[in-house]
This record gives C-alpha cells, sequence and structure tokens, in this order.
C-alpha cells in the first residue's frame, strides 16, 4: 500500500448542479425521536410541521420503519428527503436508497441532513448547519425559491459493504474497524454516561486511546488482526490498531485523517499496532498532511481505492452501527447521493 501527497478525489468534491428546473420541491421528512437531538427536541419539531402542512412528516426508528417511510414518500411524488436524525438514520436511508434492492424512487431524492444525533459526523459535511428548527425553516425557504441556488447541492459517493451470507447490502459514508468500535461503546457507555451530544465525546476518546498507545497500554485497545486489499494490489496480512473507510471531506472536530493521491473514491487509512513517531506525526496526519516518518514501512497507510475487502474476526461500525463481520467484507460504492448543503 504505497502512500502519496494528500488528494481530494473529483468523485467526492462539492459538485455544482445542473441548471435549476421548474420542478418544485415536494418535501418529506422522516425523524427518529430517539436520537440524540430529538430526545428533548422531537415536540418543537412537530409543532413546525403542523404549521407546514405542505411538508410529509413521517416518524421511524427501525431501519423498516425507515424503508416504510421512503416508500410512501415515493408514493407521494417527494423528491426532498430531510433526515431528522443521527448518523444511524441517515445509514438506513442511503442503505433503503442505494442498497440495490427494491428501491421506491426511480430517481434517488436530494438528501437533506439535521443535525439530530449525538454526534452527526456527517450532517457536519453535507448537512444543513443548525438548530433543526433552523435548518428546517432554511431548508423550507431554499425550496420555495424559484431561483432554487443549486449551487448548495454537493455530491458524494456513498459506501456499499457486502458481507459473505448476506443477501442484502448496507450503505453509509463511513466504516471503522480497530479500536473505532470500541470507542463508539464508550461514546455511549461509561465515557458519556449522560448521552451529551456534539464532536467533544468523540474527541476524548481519541485523547484516551491515544495516551493508551503512547503509554503501551494495549489492554485498552482492540489491536485487530486483519487482512487487507485494495483493487488489485497485494493482500497486506497485519494487527491494526485502526481502519477506516469514508468519502467524507470532514469527519467530527473537522479531522480528514486520509492522505492518499490516488484518483479514486473510497479514501482508506490505517496504522499498525505501536506504529513509531505516533505522537510527533498524528496531528499533521489528522489533518491529511503526510509526513517523512508516516511511511508504510513505520506502519501508516493511506489510499484512494475503487474496492476495498477486509477479512477479520471482530466488529465494524458503519455510521455508529455496530456489525459483526462475516468475512469478507467488500466495500464499493454506490451513488453518488446528493446532499442540500445550507
Amino acid at each position: 500500500m504505497n502512500n502519496g501527497a494528500s488528494h481530494q478525489d473529483s468523485s467526492s468534491r462539492s459538485m455544482t448542479a445542473p441548471a435549476a428546473t421548474s420542478e418544485p420541491s415536494i418535501i418529506g421528512l422522516v425523524s427518529n425521536p430517539g436520537s440524540g437531538g430529538n430526545k428533548t427536541g422531537i415536540n418543537a419539531v412537530r409543532r413546525f410541521i403542523s404549521q407546514t402542512p405542505s411538508i410529509h412528516h413521517v416518524e421511524a426508528v427501525t431501519p423498516p420503519e425507515v424503508q416504510s417511510a421512503l416508500i410512501e414518500f415515493a408514493a407521494r411524488g417527494v423528491n426532498l428527503v430531510v433526515v431528522n436524525g443521527g448518523d444511524g438514520t441517515v445509514q438506513s436511508v442511503l442503505t433503503t436508497l442505494y442498497g440495490g434492492g427494491d428501491t421506491p424512487f426511480a430517481t434517488p431524492p436530494l438528501l437533506a441532513l439535521l443535525e439530530a444525533g449525538t454526534t452527526s459526523m456527517i450532517a457536519g459535511d453535507v448537512g444543513v448547519r443548525g438548530t433543526q428548527l433552523a435548518a428546517l425553516a432554511k431548508i423550507r425557504t431554499w425550496s420555495t425559491d424559484t431561483r432554487q441556488p443549486h449551487h448548495r447541492i454537493i455530491e458524494r459517493p456513498v459506501l456499499k459493504i457486502t458481507q459473505r451470507d448476506e443477501t442484502s447490502p448496507i450503505c453509509g459514508m463511513f466504516f471503522g474497524a480497530g479500536v473505532i468500535p470500541q470507542g463508539i461503546d464508550l461514546c455511549h457507555g461509561s465515557i458519556n454516561p449522560n448521552g451529551l451530544r456534539g464532536e467533544l465525546i468523540p474527541g476524548l476518546i481519541i485523547a484516551r486511546f491515544l495516551l493508551a498507545a503512547l503509554t503501551g497500554n494495549n489492554a485498552l485497545l482492540s489491536i485487530t488482526d486483519m487482512m487487507v486489499r485494495l483493487d488489485d494490489s497485494p493482500t497486506q496480512n497485519d494487527c491494526y490498531l485502526i481502519a477506516m473507510v469514508s468519502s467524507l471531506q470532514r469527519l467530527f472536530l473537522g479531522l480528514h485523517p486520509f492522505w492518499g493521491a490516488e484518483n479514486a473514491p473510497l479514501h482508506f487509512t490505517a496504522l499498525k499496532a505501536n506504529p513509531p513517531y505516533l505522537l510527533r506525526n498524528l496531528p499533521f496526519l489528522l489533518r491529511g498532511r503526510r509526513t517523512a516518518t508516516a511511511t508504510q514501512e513505520n506502519g501508516y497507510f493511506s489510499r484512494n481505492a475503487k474496492q476495498i475487502t477486509f477479512d477479520f474476526n471482530g466488529r465494524f461500525t458503519l455510521d455508529g452501527e455496530l456489525f459483526e463481520a462475516k468475512s469478507p467484507v467488500t466495500i464499493e460504492t454506490a451513488g453518488p447521493a446528493r446532499f442540500l448543503k445550507l
């Protein structure tokens, strides 16, 4: 796995959409009342919808409920789906739209993501800024503007994950293995017992893992023996501290820990267990800037690829939801999805 200079693949840049058309925006809003932001804010959203009857609103928690909501929206001619939930709710929407099954839409609708989850990492990159009510008001204004400023629409490739014995793929925007599932456990458990929202908690978890790595406290780290293959490159088999794949340009806290140079849509980064020079390299690598000592020989990997295959025992996360790996786990792209960024 050869590293390269920092590069932003053209397939995941912000893109200007085609010229505006006369087609009106028909809005469908799917809300997850159990998400971090809706545990206290769902009643305000309900009041907003009661005053905006043109928006079709469905509340859904489970993936089948999200799928049913999208089927209803498609029947109503909805072409703008607003997601009022966390990253897991977004993942359910993307799986329904891009998983390759009986998707209800002939053409995938435009998506608008609210920051309504515990972390809302996806919305932080491609979503609508502000509180749920402020974001809904901005979306309503945009949808009624006859000029509909399409420069606000950006595209990102969707990750499609298939596994052994699983007939239906799952889709999302961020895959993580190694210590990342362990970090999610902490985010929903001992380190965040009150369920605080925002990007501070993931930042604290990174600091905790960094301290454990620097002090050699492997008891706090999930080291994973993993085989990884990118496109047609030889398979790499090693013990990894972290492995991640995404098409997002911004993770939480504005991080972009990818510095591959290949022109391909999947951004991949991995660190071997106990990599040297970690404290020196990390501030640069988290911003996508390679250093002289962040080499493959030292256990630092970052590439862009079209297909990535993992073979390992353990868990992985897709957009904050945890899954048991049924290897091989293959990641390709579906989409691209279009997002309204305001």
